[in-house]
């Protein structure tokens, strides 16, 4: 979480949770990285300059809407 000061304030915040989305790019290279270059969700969170939750989150859902939830993802298995 951001942080900064101001004259009015000793101390305040910035939230920025409602723009944590992450871009298409992003969630490419976390999901590559957790799947493929096992990385862990630390490590992509440090990577993308985001929250641990945020990531994981970011992680869980591309990989439910890519992986899990693709019906032809086990098309080749006989």
């Amino acid at each position: 979480m951001r942080r900064y000061r101001c004259a009015d304030w000793t101390r305040g915040r910035q939230d920025t949770s409602a723009a944590a989305e992450l871009s298409h790019t992003g969630l490419r290279w976390a999901l590559g990285g957790i799947v493929v270059a096992h990385l862990t969700v630390a490590r992509v969170a440090e990577g993308l300059g985001v929250a641990w939750d945020t990531a994981n989150n970011a992680v869980l859902a591309e990989g439910k809407r890519r992986l899990i939830n693709d019906p032809t993802r086990c098309g080749a298995v006989r």
